[in-house]
């Protein structure tokens, strides 16, 4: 059943919504796939090779039921261009689709290993259910350098901030002699998946999980993104939630997750002083700076609102908003 945009369906049944026309086949594009809801014996048949390199958008709404995936090879046949891709798996990093942990740290690891003068992968911290925080310090080792955190996916559900990071770690590596001092003065710390249970969650039981997986009164996961201390439970129930089964549960306290903990030590230790802290989320065409819970002008208000309107510019996509969060 394939139904506009602005469609309602009943999630009793299958509906994928198209955003956008078909135009080419071998192309990325947004598409969202449920793995929790496809059969797992048909992961890499023909509906999965033909999602991944097809330049459609599509949004499923699916029952909680596991779908047949020929019924979702049918929906999708509608809508593709007729096409036999060949079947492979992917072990090497790429930027034409999304990746596991493994593949991504292994890319980190690959070029602390290939660019040792000027990469350094460490452990941080462990998640949850005992995973590694992996971070990339990308430095000349110039002791009057400023710092720069970046991080993705701390939201699990929002594997393209991962992408992203790791495509700018990449192209900060591969290029860095022809990069200007204004980029090469400073120490990059880069944590491409913050949350990694929650993002391992989402690849192989529910693609949707948005928290990481801590569990409390048998609720499971704590919206990291909220369980930082600075407005910590300000505004009640405006913006978090102290209801563990909301997906916006900042936690029991501030700091209460070590995913978190991991960020605030990690900088607070530093002896480099951070300058810049980047935090990478999607889908919405956002630029957002402080303060998310009160309406007081935060510190370097100007500075900031001039940062975000340059990078709004050199996007290049006149859409881009600059708010307060």
């Amino acid at each position: 059943m394939i139904k506009p945009m602005s469609s309602h369906q009943s999630e009793a049944h299958l509906t994928l919504t198209v955003f956008s026309p078909p135009k080419c086949v071998n192309k990325m594009d947004d598409l969202l796939q449920r793995n929790d809801l496809i059969d797992k014996d048909d992961e890499e048949d023909e509906f999965s090779t033909m999602t991944e390199t097809t330049n459609i958008s599509i949004q499923t709404r699916l029952n909680r039921k596991c779908i047949p995936s020929s019924m979702l090879r049918k929906c999708i046949k509608q809508i593709v261009p007729t096409h036999n891709p060949k079947k492979r798996k992917i072990k090497l990093m790429d930027w034409k689709r999304y990746h596991r942990l493994n593949v991504i740290y292994a890319f980190i690891d690959e070029l602390e290993r290939d660019y040792p003068a000027i990469c350094t992968v460490s452990v941080i911290g462990k998640s949850v259910e005992g995973r590694d925080i992996k971070m990339l310090k990308i430095s000349n080792s110039d002791a009057r350098n400023s710092a720069v955190w970046i991080d993705g996916s701390i939201h699990a559900r929002e594997w393209i901030s991962a992408s992203v990071v790791t495509y700018i770690a990449d192209t900060l590596v591969r290029n860095f002699k022809k990069l200007s001092n204004s980029i090469t003065n400073k120490d990059w710390h880069i944590v491409p998946v913050l949350n990694p249970d929650g993002y391992e969650y989402t690849h192989t039981q529910d693609r949707m999980w948005r928290k990481n997986r801590a569990c409390y009164d048998g609720q499971y996961g704590v919206d990291l993104n909220r369980n930082f201390s600075c407005g910590w439970g300000n505004n009640g129930d405006e913006g978090s939630s102290d209801e563990p089964n909301n997906v916006f549960y900042r936690g029991p306290a501030p700091f209460s997750e070590p995913e978190t903990i991991a960020v605030r030590d990690t900088i607070l230790s530093s002896t480099t002083p951070f300058k810049v802290f980047l935090s990478f989320h999607s889908y919405f065409e956002l630029i957002i700076f402080p303060w998310g819970y009160k309406k007081d002008p935060c510190p370097h208000y100007l500075q900031l609102l001039e940062g975000g309107a340059v990078m709004a510019r050199v996007t290049g996509f006149a859409q881009f908003t600059i708010v307060r969060e």
